[in-house]
């Protein structure tokens, strides 16, 4: 039995310029990006397409991008922020313009990674420096290179659209790699080796020396799995437990969300502690960036933690058509149906799934303002509040979302089912819809669910999780500043029912060995 401590580190740590300075920087961003947008809608009336090639130099990190877009356009922008990473525009240099006679086109910069020509230009050149970020944990975010291995992120690496349509940039590549380097992706590989590339913001290239991959059918996914470095598990080993826990994402939802998908396994570009990860799903690929345990047991109960979480993006938000800033949801929630699901998986004993809602919820007291904003405001104000609200209140109440539906419905009806109908709704083959709007609808279906949504999602409502958690044979214990969630010592039969479907038994109050725990009368992932 493999045993996680799910909240020894949150994925989004956050940004480091103070929040006024953060604010002021931000808006600053937004005008000069409004003042661009109208000036590149003016010269662009071709489609957002990209003809492109990157060569990759080594020692030290650098790449060059030499293409053609269609159609010409005065300004030139790339991104320069990205989740809690500032700069990124920085390391664009030499940008070299030409026009569609192949005349150079004089530029000029305004911002970090905004640029604007004399007139209309469609062939580019320009260097990308790829040192890793300063933060090691932002390297799952943004390209970089250090030493044999590294990412190209397409987002960060090629020109962003202007056209304002929202429309996907799409783009034909070609890479140039140094001798003895290979590649991974999801990308399709065209005629002449070229990559045909969908959407640019989405596609990641794993780039390296010493790659290793391995390959397996999932339903209708084709799954691939790659990794470099010495880990203390073998490839099979975690190329096996992610199979497991997307087959048991995939009975969550009702089937399968990608064609094909990509987990890479890396270490951070500098040492870092073992107990320490980040990452990043775009697309269908899922980049983990993980300190290295020298104990198998405990690197792959660490490495249960990130990916139960971030496969199940594949699916939500990553695979249905929902728009808008609903965090909450697929970050809070999500924490919330991973820990579920490694608990079904026997990653997870039920004493350490409460013991991760007892940390959650003393996260969740640590925020100051943490009663002056609902879950839809701590969303829309990710990155310049305190993204601890989205994962912490945001897991706090699906657990409790959980409990009062299981409750109401008489283990009938959970959260899983939820999910199961928010996928068949809104799965990417349909039209795109406002995010919140389609999961509040989703969420307040069943058992008359509107009220407390309404409290806990949409209102600023204080989460006293003693109190609420009472009636279900749950109880609250602070000692010293830690808070801890323990069984009531008398269960009533309804809460007994109700707390087995979350892994109880009687024997693993005694200490004894837990496994998993199933209803008969249900199938799996009603449980």
């Amino acid at each position: 039995m493999i045993l996680v401590n799910i909240f020894n580190s949150v994925r989004a740590s956050g940004l480091t310029m103070p929040n006024k300075r953060r604010m002021r920087f931000f808006l600053r961003c937004a005008a000069l990006s409004a003042f661009l947008l109208v000036v590149g809608c003016a010269s662009l009336v071709h489609a957002q397409s990209i003809d492109a090639s990157i060569s990759i130099s080594v020692a030290p990190g650098r790449v060059k991008v030499e293409g053609t877009r269609a159609g010409g356009t005065q300004v030139w922008s790339f991104r320069n922020t990205y989740a809690s990473v500032i700069g990124i525009g920085e390391r664009i240099e030499n940008l070299t313009l030409f026009d569609t006679q192949g005349a150079n086109v004089p530029v000029r910069k305004l911002a970090p990674g905004e640029w604007k020509a004399d007139r209309a230009a469609t062939r580019f050149s320009y260097e990308v420096k790829m040192d890793a970020p300063i933060m090691a944990t932002d390297a799952a975010y943004v390209s970089w290179l250090a030493g044999d291995y590294g990412f190209l992120m397409l987002g960060d690496l090629l020109p962003l659209s202007t056209s304002g349509d929202g429309k996907a940039t799409t783009a034909r590549l070609s890479l140039a790699l140094p001798p003895g380097w290979n590649t991974g992706t999801t990308e399709t590989k065209g005629t002449g080796g070229r990559y045909e590339i969908k959407d640019t913001v989405s596609a990641i290239f794993f780039v390296g020396k010493n790659l290793r991959e391995r390959h397996a059918t999932l339903g209708a996914t084709d799954f691939a799995f790659m990794t470099t470095g010495e880990w203390a598990f073998t490839d099979e080993d975690a190329a096996r437990m992610a199979q497991s826990i997307l087959k048991e994402h995939a009975e969550t939802f009702g089937g399968t969300a990608q064609g094909r998908a990509l987990l890479v396994l890396a270490p951070f570009p500098r040492p870092m502690g073992a107990e320490r990860w980040s990452a990043e799903t775009r697309g269908n690929t899922v980049v983990l960036l993980s300190g290295r345990s020298p104990s198998k047991t405990a690197a792959l109960a660490r490495l249960s933690v990130p990916l139960t979480h971030e496969l199940f993006h594949l699916w939500i938000p990553n695979g249905i058509a929902l728009d808008g800033d609903y965090d909450w949801f697929y970050e809070g929630f999500t924490m919330y149906q991973a820990m579920r699901a490694a608990g079904r998986l026997n990653l997870l004993e039920f004493q350490d799934f409460l013991n991760a809602i007892g940390r959650a919820f003393d996260a969740y007291q640590s925020v100051s303002d943490r009663n002056k904003f609902s879950l839809l405001d701590s969303s829309r104000r990710r990155w310049t509040g305190s993204p601890s609200l989205i994962y912490n209140k945001g897991l706090l109440v699906a657990f409790l979302y959980d409990l009062t539906l299981r409750q109401k419905t008489g283990g009938k009806r959970s959260l899983d089912d939820v999910y199961h109908e928010l996928f068949r709704r809104h799965r990417q083959s349909q039209a795109r819809v406002e995010g919140n709007a389609a999961v509040l609808s989703a969420l307040n279906e069943p058992a008359d669910m509107r009220e407390f949504t309404r409290r806990y999602v949409e209102d600023a409502s204080a989460i006293d999780l003693g109190t609420i958690i009472a009636p279900f044979g749950l109880r609250v214990e602070s000692g010293g500043v830690r808070a801890h969630v323990f069984v009531a010592d008398s269960l009533k039969r309804e809460q007994r029912d109700l707390l087995r479907k979350f892994g109880y038994n009687a024997e693993s109050r005694a200490g004894l060995p837990h496994g998993r725990q199933t209803d008969k009368h249900h199938p799996k992932g009603m449980n």
